[in-house]
């Protein structure tokens, strides 16, 4: 939605460079790779592997994608200290196998390997201790859990939960192993791996848009398919991360910039290094630049929308015809010579405001998606 504002104000902004629909698919490849080989690849030479935001996208991936490509969702392990990939895994003969369809998203370790379980469930755990608050680089905790009140513990009183193959390797070396596991030669131990309850995108957009076939209607039965791709019909399906398929990527011409500008200095800006500060013309641009716009730290971000006294109306700066509006319906337009129109970061309205021409403020720079199909 949008709203306005009175001139004084000081905001984010949104600009862009090529108007385009909000999904850009700039590249179909015809090598095959691993999923993560594809969001590598993506991410080097794009942006990432393709977003669907809505029915839109998924036509015109129905017309230019082949059946069998990875797009860029997917239900992945993931280690609870940040910043740590999960690239190597140690799973047990059989693992990670969702017992009983048990929601087992949480991993707990052997000396033989790793084991899927109910996250529910207790036993003793590994801490990472960076800084050797006990003596040691790692605890081994003697009371039972659940994964998530171990990580919390961790968390409180070490560094994190065991996280990462390296850790896990050195924590061979340590003496606290030998020990442990020549008095219980089975003991289960909680490791800060686990997987996310829901599907994700590679990009971090959080799209509620789904389109699963109607043959593969729960994508989380096989826990080794946490990856999906395209189908012949245009809907998805899951399949284990590590086959070879082709791929797609987007190019993402949004960019963010924080500097602090007034909506007059910000519009002279995108006009100077982009394009000019972006128009939104229907609901599509306005989900994904909304999406874009939340990451923004200020309450409402500028956009390329100004009224006019002298026409008695409100238009869009890069002079796009767009009967499409989106205001706060709290809130009223106003008819201040000086308005712009801003979107409300955390609900996408869009408000007006005045510009603000004494204080600078910190923007977000954008720049809309194109398509190069």
């Amino acid at each position: 939605m949008l709203v306005y504002l009175s001139a004084p104000s000081l905001q984010f902004l949104l600009c862009y460079q090529v108007s385009g629909p909000p999904l850009g698919v700039s590249y179909v490849t015809t090598a095959s790779k691993t999923w993560k080989e594809a969001q590598k690849y993506c991410r080097k030479n794009h942006t990432d592997l393709a977003t669907v935001s809505n029915q839109e996208d998924m036509k015109r991936l129905q017309h230019h994608v082949p059946a069998g490509a990875w797009i860029g969702l997917q239900r992945d392990w993931r280690w609870s200290r940040p910043g740590v990939e999960f690239n190597d895994s140690k799973w047990s003969p059989g693992q990670p196998d969702n017992y009983n369809s048990n929601k087992e998203d949480c991993v707990w370790m052997t000396k033989d390997g790793w084991h899927d379980d109910s996250c529910a469930s207790v036993y003793k755990f590994i801490c990472y201790d960076e800084r050797k608050t006990s003596g040691n680089t790692f605890y081994v905790s003697t009371d039972e859990m659940t994964w998530r009140e171990a990580q919390n513990y961790c968390r409180t009183n070490h560094t994190d939960l065991i996280s990462g193959v390296q850790q896990l390797e050195d924590f061979k070396t340590n003496p606290l192993y030998m020990s442990l596991y020549t008095q219980e030669p089975d003991e289960k131990l909680w490791i800060g791996l686990f997987r996310d309850p829901d599907w994700s995108w590679s990009d971090g957009s959080n799209f509620s848009f789904t389109n699963w076939d109607e043959q593969n209607p729960d994508p989380d039965r096989d826990p080794k398919k946490s990856c999906a791709m395209t189908t012949s019909g245009g809907a998805w399906s899951s399949d284990d991360c590590n086959e070879t398929k082709t791929f797609f990527c987007y190019d993402d011409s949004l960019f963010l910039i924080k500097e602090n500008r007034t909506w007059e200095d910000a519009l002279y800006y995108c006009r100077d290094l982009y394009g000019d500060l972006v128009s939104i013309a229907n609901l599509d641009q306005q989900l994904w630049v909304q999406e874009r716009a939340k990451m923004a730290t200020t309450y409402y971000v500028w956009l390329g929308l100004r009224y006019t006294c002298t026409l008695d109306v409100w238009f869009w700066v890069s002079d796009e015809t767009s009967n499409y509006t989106n205001w706060d319906p709290s809130k009223t337009t106003g008819d201040d010579c000086n308005m712009s129109a801003a979107m409300d970061r955390r609900g996408g309205a869009q408000v007006g405001q005045k510009d603000q021409r004494r204080k600078p403020v910190q923007f977000h720079l954008f720049q809309e998606l194109t398509t190069t199909m």
